[in-house]
């Protein structure tokens, strides 16, 4: 039987951008404190040069989960993710009109 962080830790793909997001405001030192990794390391997962092993994953999403890190996260903007390629293209076709359409005004007047 698998704990919830291992799951959470399998399914959460830890980009760099991610795990800085998630180190916010502190430092890369006191970021590594808390999940038991030195400072370069933290650094070279940043930076793209390296990806976190398992251990440090399943940390990674503890400190996730006890910050409620993406708990409120919702897709933003004007577009379903959902439905057919054609109602989607068309959807995206009319968008743009709008907006083409408005900035056309905007410079006519």
């Amino acid at each position: 039987m698998r704990s919830d962080t291992a799951e959470t830790a399998r399914e959460m793909r830890w980009t760099p951008r991610l795990i800085k997001q998630l180190r916010g405001r502190r430092t890369q030192a006191q970021f590594g404190a808390l999940l038991g990794a030195p400072k370069n390391t933290v650094w070279r997962w940043e930076a793209g040069l390296s990806r976190p092993d398992p251990g440090y994953l399943s940390r990674l999403s503890k400190l996730a989960a006890r910050e409620r890190f993406l708990d409120e996260w919702e897709l933003v903007g004007s577009v379903k993710l959902r439905g057919d390629l054609e109602g989607a293209r068309a959807a995206i076709a009319a968008l743009f009109s709008q907006s083409v359409e408005r900035s056309a005004g905007w410079l006519a007047g």
